[in-house]
């Protein structure tokens, strides 16, 4: 009975080691999700940001996604730029993936790469994709923050206020 107890303590110890000594810089697990665990965003929103005015349409999640659009327009009423984006099952969990591009329809990215973010955490009231955290602020209303690398290595957040508005 002693030697089935010494065992089970050295397996126990052997698989908290392991468990324990894995790298600190390895990726954290996927979050589990489906695309109706954010269908909330569904809508046309409207707001601001960016020093003007954003606005964006998320479709209803179908077939595993939901599909949106973004435009920035400048304070002064000229166009900043667009986006095509969208949230997708992949791999168990959830993914954004975006394009963005000048008012002249250039892309930022190269023409065969889009930007992805992973899932980070989803709530009932709050999505996290990489940098950037969507949380619902009522019925009606969404905040995004977001941030932002800088050439010279900082980074810096925006946060983007916006709300529903009938299409």
């Amino acid at each position: 009975m002693r030697f089935r107890a010494s065992v089970a303590a050295v397996i126990l110890v052997s698989i908290a080691s392991a468990v324990l000594a894995q790298p600190k810089d390895s990726p954290p697990p996927p979050v589990p999700a489906k695309i109706d665990a954010v269908a909330w965003l569904k809508g046309y929103w409207v707001g601001e940001g960016y020093g003007g005015t954003v606005e964006t349409l998320m479709g209803p999640p179908k077939a595993g996604v939901m599909l949106c659009n973004f435009r920035h327009m400048k304070a002064d009423g000229k166009a900043g730029f667009y986006e095509l984006c969208g949230i997708e099952e992949h791999e168990g969990t959830l993914r954004f993936v975006i394009k963005h591009f000048h008012p002249n329809w250039v892309g930022w990215e190269e023409k065969d790469h889009a930007l992805q973010a992973k899932l980070m955490r989803v709530a009932k009231d709050e999505v996290v994709f990489g940098n950037m955290t969507i949380r619902r602020r009522g019925k009606d209303a969404i905040e995004m923050e977001i941030l932002i690398a800088q050439k010279d290595g900082t980074s810096r957040k925006e946060t983007l206020r916006l709300k529903r508005q009938p299409l």
